[in-house]
């Protein structure tokens, strides 16, 4: 009987002693997360049916704060509609006062699905902006939002794709997208804007754009006159799993990065996050979204949202998710993420121009630009034709620009070097261009998604070209994405499943070192050779930086 007291009682220190660690950890992320909120935070949604479900006892709040505590989470957002539903005032008001408490930072969140009348066509639960019923329910909600909080987010469902009669008829001879744009720029300030600032004159709105960049235009995203007009843009980086060659769906990583740093540029420095979801994503995709986003100078990573991510798994276009795990994953890499934001801030996109003028077509190339940073090239996404930098790749987009060839001319007789795409090649009203030294054909076919097969010696010769400029050469397998930060460095991730060895030959480097792994359990061993720096078995779904000194 005292041998079994003695194994209970070791048994039971064990047990302690193991939550006392948990504790202990749990602890010192939320102080960590304190600690670097001027550089990155990291927040999470109680949607509406959240607010309604979880946290709308004193149970449900103790709860809720524990496990943003425990996940380093230091702001909240407690959204007062969605899909038709509004949350009740008191049960918002008791959260975000808790919240404030306990030391977060709060914010609101609306949802715009199931507001006045449906839509005809499309998805079918995003509203018809031009019925009176849409406009007077945009008005309660945004009026009934403002009187609780200073900063409310709109998620991304604020577009149409509506074709009714009214709609119609309001269109005349516009095209869909000129009608849904304009008519989306003066919604925005006549129906949400004003009214949210006329209950509460503090209050600041944030509009967060899909990940959907390329047709953004066509559901009446106008990126230019939107961000200039509300205080503040977001960006939903959820980027979740993807296998082509087993099925449609999801996206490339890189997607993240590209659309926050095009978006902060036409915003001029409005673009305060990203949206990262567990929705058909398994953990090494999750965390990709959360570095991607820093990469691309997010200052927030918002988790969405509390209700889904405290289940185990999940199926969102035919992937199976496991939001719990990827949580637990994503917690394990917060502190180095907070030390690669560092690394980015301050430090300016070096490399090569990739532009994409606001409200342009894609032609045959959707989603182009993501699959490019998928090749190791260091890109700098831009909105506007020309830069001062010396290489520059051009894809049909440009084409929206009616003057493009002679701009074309002026870029190429200048000096700079200058790749396009095959497809634009074809299009370009002046096929002498291409008859230009300076200026490369890339043979990028007839889906972008191939770029993804592509072998190390089919892009080699494109990224040579680019990076001579720079006095630069890169060479790693695809799915490997580059970064050029500032004058000092170099940042790397592998995207593969496999190991990848990668070489960059810099000009006159003098000392090289690691700064930065994740995850902490990553390899890659760097070596310098005179003016090649290797880094050799970078492990898969790996993200190294190094700085370098130049003489």
């Amino acid at each position: 009987m005292m041998k079994n007291l003695l194994q209970k009682s070791a048994v039971i220190g064990i047990t302690v002693a193991l939550l006392s660690s948990v504790s202990s950890y749990a602890q010192s992320l939320w102080k960590t997360a304190l600690n670097n909120k001027d550089v990155l935070v990291l927040s999470t949604l109680f949607t509406a049916q959240d607010c309604r479900d979880k946290i709308n006892t004193a149970e449900g709040l103790d709860a809720a704060v524990k496990w943003c505590k425990e996940t380093g989470l230091t702001r909240v957002f407690i959204e007062s509609f969605r899909g038709g539903y509004y949350a009740e005032k008191e049960t918002l008001v008791n959260a975000r006062d808790r919240f404030r408490k306990e030391g977060f930072d709060v914010a609101g969140c609306v949802t715009t699905v199931r507001v006045g009348k449906n839509g005809v066509g499309g998805w079918g639960m995003t509203p018809c902006y031009t019925h009176e019923s849409t406009v007077k329910e945009f008005e309660k909600i945004f009026e009934y939002t403002a009187s609780i909080f200073d900063l409310i987010m709109i998620d991304d469902f604020l577009f149409t794709e509506c074709t009714c009669e009214d709609c119609i008829a309001a269109k005349g001879d516009l095209t869909w997208a000129k009608f849904r744009s304009d008519l989306l720029v003066k919604f925005s300030n006549d129906h949400i804007i004003r009214p949210a600032k006329r209950v509460n004159p503090k209050a600041e709105i944030i509009i967060k754009y899909p990940l959907w960049y390329d047709y953004f235009h066509e559901r009446g995203y106008e990126v230019v006159r939107e961000s200039m007009d509300y205080d503040y843009t977001w960006v939903g980086t959820e980027t979740r799993d993807y296998n082509f060659d087993i099925k449609p769906g999801g996206t490339v990583q890189y997607n993240a990065f590209f659309i926050m740093r095009w978006l902060d540029g036409i915003g001029a420095g409005k673009a305060g996050g990203g949206w990262i979801d567990a929705l058909g994503t398994t953990p090494k995709y999750y965390v990709e979204q959360a570095r991607q986003t820093v990469l691309g100078n997010g200052r927030e990573i918002m988790l969405f949202h509390y209700g889904s991510l405290q289940t185990n798994s999940n199926t969102y276009d035919g992937w199976d998710g496991t939001p719990i795990a990827d949580v637990d994953a994503l917690k394990k890499e917060i502190p180095l993420l907070f030390d690669l934001a560092r690394l980015v801030r301050g430090k300016a996109l070096k490399g090569i121009y990739l532009p994409k003028l606001p409200n342009s077509e894609p032609i045959k190339e959707p989603y182009i630009f993501s699959y490019l940073g998928m090749l190791g090239l260091p890109l700098i996404p831009g909105h506007e034709l020309t830069s001062s930098d010396p290489s520059v790749i051009y894809t049909t987009h440009a084409l929206k620009d009616p003057s493009f060839s002679s701009k074309l001319y002026s870029v190429l007789n200048s000096g700079k070097q200058v790749a396009v795409t095959e497809e634009l090649a074809n299009r370009l009203s002046d096929q002498t261009l291409l008859e230009n030294k300076n200026l490369m054909v890339f043979k990028s076919g007839d889906d972008p998604k191939k770029f993804l097969k592509m072998t190390k010696e089919e892009i080699q010769p494109l990224r040579d070209r680019l990076l001579a400029p720079l006095g630069i050469k890169f060479n790693a397998p695809v799915k490997v994405s580059f970064y050029l930060l500032g004058d000092s460095h170099i940042v790397i991730e592998n995207f593969n499943d496999e190991p990848v060895d990668a070489t960059i030959e810099l000009p006159k480097v003098t000392d090289a070192r690691q700064a930065l792994l994740i995850p902490s359990g990553g390899k890659a061993a760097l070596s310098k050779n005179g003016n090649v720096v290797t880094l050799k078995g970078i492990s898969p779904r790996t993200l190294v930086a190094f700085e370098y000194r130049q003489q």
